[in-house]
């Protein structure tokens, strides 16, 4: 890619959560990976995505591998069909109801995506996360068509948050 990756203190803020507060749900960073947001800034432009996901004309995800296939993180999504209807429980998130699957442990992964928005400057980062490709909250500000798919995908899928932490 010619482009450069970069983010601004908000972005930085906001990805900074997967990094330090795991008693969230979703995904996390292992420390012993990627240590903060500076050091995934270095990863992303070192090394090439394995695959680009367009979400609009200037927004897409990009998954990344870890270089040596070893656990990054944690992936803190399932399909709502893998859990019981009592391990879910809706919560607010980002001003969102979402439902959250709670289970003994999230599994590890060694792959990660960044949603990031193309500008003149570079690839600006919106997120990034441990784990496969997720589609953003569905919002009624979207256009139908991707609103309609974003709603679609998040009936299907839930945020995960352990109820114990590993060792």
């Amino acid at each position: 890619m010619d482009k450069s990756f970069y983010m601004g203190e908000a972005q930085r803020a906001h990805v900074d959560r997967h990094f330090s507060q795991a008693d969230l749900a979703g995904s996390h960073f292992f420390a012993s990976s990627i240590k903060s947001p500076e050091e995934l800034l270095i990863f992303i432009n070192s090394n090439p995505p394995a695959e680009v996901i367009a979400q609009s004309k200037t927004r897409f995800a990009f998954r990344f591998q870890s270089n040596d296939n070893r656990a990054i993180g944690t992936c803190g999504l399932a399909l709502r069909s893998s859990l019981s209807d009592d391990q879910i429980k809706p919560q607010v998130r980002d001003g969102f109801t979402i439902d959250i699957g709670f289970v003994d442990e999230l599994p590890d992964t060694s792959q990660f995506c960044v949603i990031a928005d193309e500008t003149p400057e570079g690839f600006s980062v919106i997120t990034a996360f441990p784990g496969g490709y997720a589609r953003p909250f569905a919002r009624k500000d979207q256009p139908a068509n991707e609103y309609a798919i974003n709603k679609q995908f998040w009936e299907q899928h839930v945020l995960l948050k352990a109820t114990s932490t590993k060792p």
